[in-house]
């Protein structure tokens, strides 16, 4: 039997789609295909798939597809917004291979440059070419470039800068370090240079080529667009609160008094099928707001110290003409590291507002609104701010909480055990799963998706922690766990869009969009497969004469050449010049430096004699001769 995989499965499926004139992506055709139902037995998926069930997978997926409700509308939106996620990072991400890729090029040749001598001039010069050609790759941009850039303008500037931090003169003393220290003192400089870059640029004299952050977040304006996400987070989380009292007023009506103008069954589930896309939509919305919130937090923090480190350069500096470099290289230096940081946050505001735009295209395609019947119930209900209808009590009994064990009375992970503020001192930090949503009420209602009540206390279950709408719903829970774990299953194969709603891909690892996703991108490890060639039996023999000529001169020609070779005799005479001969080598002894050593050395030093003469001059006096005798 043939296996056939999902991807094979969901190339099939765009192919009958297109001839349908109906186009779908990849990813939403794989996971369509990776969710068909297969009666009682799960997702198809989940087994060997072979051509017949291929067939069927492809029929079966094609019909979602094309169906005029919408089945699909959920895993299209989160096909859709993963995918485009997906793409952000791993373009985000390739383009930092490549820029180290080249960096680690560069910096591998000048770490393990040896010049033959000190005065070796142009292989010196060759050496500051590439450190030059390194600050290009580093220090043009804020996240490295896989090529240096060709402005005239920014290469004057790094070589200026490059000539000012780093002179040729100081080329000798950096070959004869090590490959550690020279990659160590290439990103000291790479930073004070960047540093220098920046500085120029506060200061209007530079900095061609880099990216302001100011005049980035002036076009962006992050601060609008996460007041609108926040704004459409709340008017889409009170829309999900209608559709929830919709759901339950629908299937419990008053007593004596029923609905006038009741949906019916296709109309419950097609509105409990919006209710799930909400839910996700919201989930997007409310991550994208985390994730603006905390980059916008952070970069302002990042921005301020930018400043701050900018004004007290400025201060240094001023109109000085030289200053100490121990005193403004590490301010260069600290400079380009919070000009990175800050950077590194712009891009993710960058790729939040594409996810933004990405969630806007998706809305525009199907966005489910209230269906007509349910503002006539929800006007007749009587509502609560804040607050669900299975919050409200039914007349039944109080259930009791402190009844559930605590975490001091058992260490059975396989019993349920609740946990609050007063005895788990990291209740706050606890990860909820499955989303924080009601696992009780998603099995006992239907499907119906409603968030928890953390303030009751948090079950852990299996390694599971998990928060419910209502007292009712915990304790039901913690009497039978397994029940509500299995019909959360049941859950996911009825309706597949839950496995990614309630990150629950772990329970279904080859039906998730995880790993839809991880197929399609090519992460997978590459798997063997058996491949076989037919070769045949008894090899026949080639019959064909390599030597073969046809043209009969040139045969006549071969056999006078032949025939005159036969008449031919080699004889060998020796010469004087080739008699004996062999290479001869004579060794000469080189002759010794000889010296004598004598037991004394003595010289003459004979003593010398001077004649001075007095009276001669001045008054009338005799003449005197005086001689002096010298010893030298």
């Amino acid at each position: 039997m043939v296996a056939i995989s999902i991807g094979t499965i969901s190339k099939e499926l765009m192919l009958a789609c297109r001839q349908l004139g109906h186009v779908v992506s990849e990813t939403l055709a794989a996971m369509v295909a990776a969710t068909v139902v297969n009666g009682q037995d799960g997702f198809f998926s989940e087994k060997t798939i072979d051509e017949n069930d291929a067939k069927t997978v492809v029929e079966e997926a094609a019909k979602r597809i094309l169906a005029k409700d919408e089945p699909i509308a959920t895993l299209r939106l989160q096909s859709g917004y993963e995918t485009s996620f997906a793409e952000i990072e791993r373009g985000h991400k390739e383009k930092q291979a490549a820029a180290k890729a080249a960096e680690d090029r560069t910096l591998t040749w000048i770490s393990k440059f040896t010049a033959k001598f000190d005065e070796d001039f142009d292989t010196l010069t060759g050496l500051y070419k590439q450190i030059y050609n390194f600050l290009l790759l580093r220090c043009t941009s804020p996240t490295g470039e896989s090529k240096p850039p060709k402005d005239p303008q920014v290469e004057r500037e790094v070589a200026a800068a490059l000539e000012s931090v780093f002179p040729r003169v100081g080329l000798r003393s950096f070959v004869a370090l090590t490959g550690a220290e020279k990659s160590a003192q290439l990103q000291e400089l790479t930073g004070i240079v960047l540093g220098i870059r920046i500085f120029n640029q506060h200061q209007k004299k530079g900095g061609a080529g880099l990216p302001s952050i100011d005049e980035t977040l002036q076009k962006l304006q992050s601060d609008k667009l996460l007041d609108k996400v926040q704004k459409e987070a709340d008017e889409l989380a009170e829309l999900c609160r209608d559709f929830s009292d919709f759901l339950v007023a629908a299937s419990g009506p008053p007593r004596g008094t029923p609905w006038e103008n009741a949906p019916d069954e296709q109309q419950l589930q097609r509105a409990q099928a919006d209710l799930l896309h909400q839910r996700q939509y919201l989930l997007y919305l409310l991550n994208l707001h985390e994730d603006l919130a905390a980059s916008l937090e952070k970069l302002q923090t990042e921005q301020s110290q930018l400043h701050e480190e900018l004004t007290d350069l400025d201060a240094m500096v001023g109109g000085r003409v030289s200053v100490p470099k121990e005193q403004v290289y590490p301010r260069f230096d600290a400079v380009a590291r919070g000009y990175r940081l800050a950077w590194k946050e712009v891009q993710t505001l960058e790729a939040r507002h594409k996810l933004y735009g990405v969630l806007q295209d998706l809305k525009k395609r199907y966005f489910p609104a209230l269906p007509s019947s349910a503002k006539g119930i929800l006007s007749r209900i009587p509502r609560k701010e804040g607050q669900l209808l299975l919050d409200e009590d039914a007349g039944e009994e109080p259930v009791d909480l402190e009844s559930i064990p605590g975490p001091a009375s058992t260490q059975d992970p396989q019993i349920a055990v609740r946990l609050t503020v007063d005895n788990a001192d990291n209740f706050l930090s606890l990860p909820l799963d499955f989303q924080g949503f009601c696992v009780q009420t998603l099995v006992t209602r239907g499907q119906l998706l409603v968030p928890g009540n953390p303030a009751l206390g948090v079950v852990r279950y299996a390694g599971r922690y998990c928060v419910f709408a209502s007292e009712r719903a915990m304790a039901d829970f913690c009497a039978e766990p397994e029940r509500f774990f299995a019909g959360i299953r049941e859950a996911c194969y009825k309706q597949p869009e839950l496995i990614h709603l309630l990150r629950v891909h772990e329970d279904f690892p080859k039906s998730s969009l995880q790993f839809v996703l991880q197929m399609l991108s090519g992460s997978q490890s590459v798997m063997l497969a058996d491949a076989g060639i037919e070769t045949p039996l008894h090899f026949q023999e080639s019959y064909i004469d390599k030597n073969y000529e046809w043209n009969e001169w040139k045969l006549r020609k071969d056999a006078l050449h032949m025939a005159d070779i036969r008449r031919k005799t080699t004889s060998t005479t020796q010469t004087a010049l080739s008699h004996l001969r062999r290479e001869n080598e004579t060794q000469v002894f080189l002759p010794k430096d000889v010296a004598t050593n004598t037991t004394a050395s003595r010289g003459t030093n004979p003593p010398r004699f001077r004649k001075y003469y007095t009276g001669l001059r001045g008054e009338p006096q005799p003449m005197k001769v005086t001689e002096l005798k010298f010893d030298l």
